[in-house]
């Protein structure tokens, strides 16, 4: 989902920052319900406009997300601030009507969260040029949609199989990135269980 962060708010949590450096922030004071659909899992993209030509920044990407008294808390944003206003012609949101704002409107009309297709996600995180590689195997005969390098755009945030609703989750570890499909049933366990995969990454590359 994509969520804006305000002029003061960011002015007050990142005074000083620039394109290219990180805000280290791991939470989203937020409790609209238009994010409601981050309960079964996903990331949370954070943008700002920032003056004086409405130019809008991507600040933050979090993932590991559970709702608390404070808002959205996740896993702390490691991507760095990033001018992707060159891309608003580009994202469509799963509204397909992607970003239509008069001229000096662009931050009101991203008031509401909105959700981003995964097009919009990997192009988002594709102009960051930080994204680890993507070391997921192809599976050419699995019932749930591949989420190797060449196949991750493809593929919706959710699927089903078998009656059974997943969602999509990526692990990190050695500077590589491993992405899996996670039952939503287990979504209150997520952390435990990257923690899991990631020990298996790790364990890997020291077999």
């Amino acid at each position: 989902m994509l969520a804006i962060i305000s002029k003061a708010l960011f002015e007050k949590e990142a005074a000083g920052l620039v394109p290219g450096k990180v805000l280290p922030t791991d939470r989203y004071r937020s409790q609209s319900k238009h994010l409601a659909p981050l309960e079964s899992g996903g990331r949370l993209f954070l943008v700002t406009v920032r003056p004086p030509d409405e130019a809008l920044w991507l600040v933050a990407v979090l993932d590991g997300l559970s709702l608390d008294d404070e808002g959205w808390g996740g896993r702390k944003n490691q991507v760095p601030i990033t001018d992707v206003t060159a891309l608003i012609p580009q994202l469509r949101f799963e509204s397909g009507k992607g970003i239509q704002a008069a001229k000096g409107a662009l931050g009101m009309s991203l008031q509401t969260p909105r959700t981003l297709t995964a097009a919009d996600a990997t192009l988002l995180l594709g102009t960051t040029a930080w994204a680890p590689p993507n070391i997921t195997a192809h599976q050419a005969q699995s019932p749930l949609p591949c989420l190797c390098k060449q196949c991750l755009s493809k593929s919706a945030e959710h699927a089903e199989a078998r009656g059974v609703r997943f969602t999509r989750a990526h692990v990190e570890s050695g500077g590589k990135r491993l992405h899996y499909w996670l039952p939503e049933s287990l979504t209150k366990d997520a952390r435990e269980i990257a923690k899991a995969v990631q020990t298996a990454m790790q364990g890997r590359r020291s077999a």
